[in-house]
């Protein structure tokens, strides 16, 4: 892989590439505004007669946002479709900073925007695809395990309450089912840039690192995730408290919310650099070292040169090669000889 400068990281590491990780933070706080922007003008302007502003919105019960989405279907309705083809297009625009930067995080030394921008581009074709079939695998397991749990419950020895478990349970179970075909969705996405592989080598890729340490993988992602869990719920919790009676407390909430989410960034980008070593291991060995050609011998110095053998040794041998003997010239008989003599001086 063409890494910056030439090098190759041994051992990535999420806190050797700061700088990267908060410019793909970046695009996605941008990308969460323009999604959030047309459901934020349509609210506001619900409740943009009440001296509290839009605050009135979280008081307990929530009975005004119930009515300010009531008296807003009208214009909610088209701002959702539009959010959704935008939100297709930002999935697909979000697979340029996360190739940038497992690129980065698998190179060493200083890189470069320029860098950035190869490792951005060169893989987009197979990452696209990688999407779409990795989220037609997720709807189809989901959508069964759901399916199924559906058609248990409803059978007529299983009353209410136990009906509505046994969804929950197998909503649980296509949850994990999605979970896991995205921790494979990684894998697969590290082998594409750092191997530079097309879509099947990839996922044959993401298969023989998966298999070689299954438990390692899972347990990886699994404390990143549930760590990750954790600091939204505690963001969640703060940023309740404070409350959003004021701007300054709307603003500290805020940070809050985003501190949370940078950190459950760095852990995403911690557990990228953990795929990528993984993915190394199954990957083949290459040498960067110059390719001298078996078949072209060395020539040898000018002084060390032996002089050139006099013709006669050159000769060839008729015992070792038996068709040499018709390569000779023919010879002349004196008398043969003199009479072409005679012929010239005449």
């Amino acid at each position: 892989m063409n890494h910056a400068q030439g090098t190759i990281e041994e051992r990535p590491l999420a806190r050797k590439r700061p700088g990267v990780v908060l410019l793909a933070y970046a695009f996605r706080l941008v990308a969460a505004f323009v999604l959030a922007w047309p459901f934020a003008v349509t609210l506001g302007g619900a409740v943009s007669g009440y001296p509290r502003g839009d605050a009135v919105l979280f008081d307990q019960g929530g009975m005004l946002l119930l009515e300010a989405l009531r008296r807003s279907a009208g214009a909610l309705r088209p701002a959702t479709s539009s959010s959704l083809l935008l939100f297709v297009l930002v999935c697909f625009l979000s697979l340029l900073p996360l190739a940038a930067l497992l690129g980065a995080l698998g190179a060493k030394g200083r890189i470069t925007a320029r860098d950035l921008g190869a490792w951005a581009l060169r893989p987009i074709g197979t990452f696209s695809l990688l999407l779409g079939a990795a989220a037609i695998v997720e709807a189809i397991l989901g959508g069964i395990a759901i399916g199924i749990g559906n058609a248990v419950a409803r059978r007529e020895t299983i009353d209410l309450r136990a009906a509505d478990q046994i969804r929950v349970g197998f909503v649980a179970g296509a949850l994990l089912l999605v979970l896991f075909v995205s921790v494979f969705h990684d894998l697969a996405r590290v082998a594409t840039v750092r191997g530079e592989l097309g879509f099947r080598a990839s996922i044959k890729r993401a298969f023989a690192a998966f298999r070689s340490a299954p438990l390692s993988l899972l347990a990886g992602w699994s404390w990143r995730a549930a760590l990750g869990a954790v600091l939204l719920g505690a963001a969640l919790v703060v940023a309740s408290r404070l409350g959003v009676e004021r701007k300054s407390q709307v603003v500290a909430g805020f940070l809050v919310h985003q501190a949370s989410v940078l950190a459950v960034f760095f852990l995403r980008a911690s557990w990228l650099a953990a795929a990528i070593r993984h993915v190394d291991r199954v990957l083949p060995k290459t040498t960067t070292g110059p390719v001298v050609p078996a078949l072209l011998p060395e020539s040898p110095a000018e002084d060390d040169a032996e002089p050139p053998a006099p013709l006669g040794l050159l000769a060839p041998n008729p015992e070792e090669n038996p068709s040499a003997e018709a390569l000779d010239p023919v010879p002349v008989r004196p008398e043969e000889k003199v009479v072409a003599e005679e012929r010239l001086d005449a």
